[in-house]
């Protein structure tokens, strides 16, 4: 066999020295033909096996989404994806799939990191259950609230410790049962979320019932709260005029818990909170309902992936936080403003809040930077009954809270009830 060389000249097919004649400026290329000895090359993954390699990869991240938290999803996607690169071939796949193995792996070190360093919450771990298991009905105003007539048996436990056993009547109206509210006089409506419904406590220990204990005339108490709640939906349903069949006589007061553990559920940010309203700030800074949080995210799929993003990994919803309270708090006051202005306008009456807010450093660093916001609550000029004031030194806080839950236990409804008798009640 023959070749031709760089200048037109033929060559034969042994192996030829490289040379460069300056006379000619012409250079010539060895040819070596493969060696007997170099043995036979690895051979190729077939295209069944790659196959079968995706499958059982996809089966197995299916199976895991399912079961493991979060983190542990991250994890077995990185390592998944680092196995990859050992089974399939192709300098362009395998980079692909440690680049990917890389993000994931880092994201679920970061995710461990951030759980260690994070406190965990009052109730961790501790298991709640009712009988029967859902007593609430989608609402078309507010997304969800109690199914009537319901007699609900709610448990938690610790382990093997019984952290409580009650048991919450919900009446034929929606409302739950007030022992010591009577027909006739006027109407006090209590509106909230589980603070003031009283998770964790017996009907006759709430806020409004140890209220309507201390009142000397009779009066109507109907008590409104509702687990998961914030001020999106009580303004949402004042303004539908969803609270005016529960109204006997005149409306006396409209009382209301706030805490800034409402922050994160005015963007929806709870597994609960899909059908609820979604309210944003116009132009002129008042709140606009623009429906429920699940339509926005189906019309808008990248808010929809943020939320998940947030809402399901420790790390983002660490390093968003602070930029998402600058969209919140402004929301929570705005929010406020509105549900004061329509408690006047749709009942003559007063919005008395019962605000869990910190005066002063009591926790910590979350103290610090929400503490300036009192001053915004106070600014909107209403009766108000100050939690942090009762409580006392931080310390005290666990001889007000249901152990290991932190809801309020009757120790506080009755502190907060005699302040609230104090300026509504004789």
């Amino acid at each position: 066999m023959t070749g031709v060389g760089d200048c037109g000249k033929i060559v034969s097919d042994r192996t030829l020295p490289r040379v460069t004649d300056d006379r000619f400026a012409c250079s010539w290329e060895s040819v070596t033909p493969p060696s007997p000895s170099s043995g036979p090359s690895p051979p190729a993954r077939s295209p069944l096996a790659a196959t079968g390699a995706v499958v059982t990869a996809v089966v197995l991240f299916g199976l895991s989404a399912m079961i493991l938290p979060p983190a542990g999803v991250i994890l077995l996607g990185g390592l998944l994806a680092l196995a990859g690169v050992v089974v399939f071939r192709g300098p362009r796949v395998r980079s692909s799939l440690l680049v990917l193995a890389s993000v994931l792996l880092s994201f679920a070190a970061a995710e461990a990191f951030i759980g260690v360093l994070a406190q965990p919450p009052v109730n961790r771990d501790v298991v709640k259950s009712t009988v029967p298991s859902t007593w609430t009905v989608d609402d078309e105003i507010v997304g969800y609230r109690p199914r009537p007539g319901t007699t609900v048996t709610a448990t938690a436990t610790f382990g093997d410790e019984t952290v409580f056993r009650r048991t919450y009547t919900i009446e034929p109206s929606g409302a739950r049962r007030t022992p010591g509210s009577k027909e006739g006089g006027p109407t006090y409506l209590f509106i909230g979320d589980s603070y003031v419904f009283g998770e964790g406590l017996e009907d006759e220990q709430t806020l409004a019932a140890r209220f309507a204990a201390g009142l000397r005339t009779s009066a109507h108490v109907v008590n409104l709260g509702v687990l998961g709640y914030s001020p999106a939906h009580l303004v949402r349903a004042i303004e539908t005029g969803a609270y005016d069949r529960y109204v006997e006589g005149k409306v006396a007061a409209v009382v209301t818990w706030i805490t800034r553990l409402h922050l994160p559920r005015l963007t929806g940010d709870g597994g609960w909170l899909g059908s609820s309203p979604r309210f944003v700030l116009d132009s002129k800074g008042k709140p606009v309902f623009t429906g429920s949080f699940n339509e926005y995210r189906w019309s808008h799929p990248a808010a929809g992936i943020d939320y998940l993003a947030r809402t399901h990994l420790a790390s983002v919803a660490r390093a968003v936080r602070r930029d998402l309270e600058h969209e919140q708090v402004p929301l929570y006051f705005a929010l406020l403003a509105e549900l004061r202005d329509k408690v006047r306008q749709r009942y003559d009456a007063p919005l008395v809040l019962i605000c869990d807010w910190p005066e002063t450093v009591a926790e910590g660093d979350d103290d610090r930077v929400y503490m300036p916001y009192f001053k915004d609550i106070q600014a909107l000029g209403l009766p108000m009954v100050s939690v942090r004031r009762i409580l006392g030194p931080f310390d005290n806080w666990k001889n007000y809270a249901i152990p290991r839950d932190g809801h309020p236990n009757q120790r506080l409804t009755d502190a907060v009830a005699k302040e609230l008798l104090k300026i509504l009640g004789p």
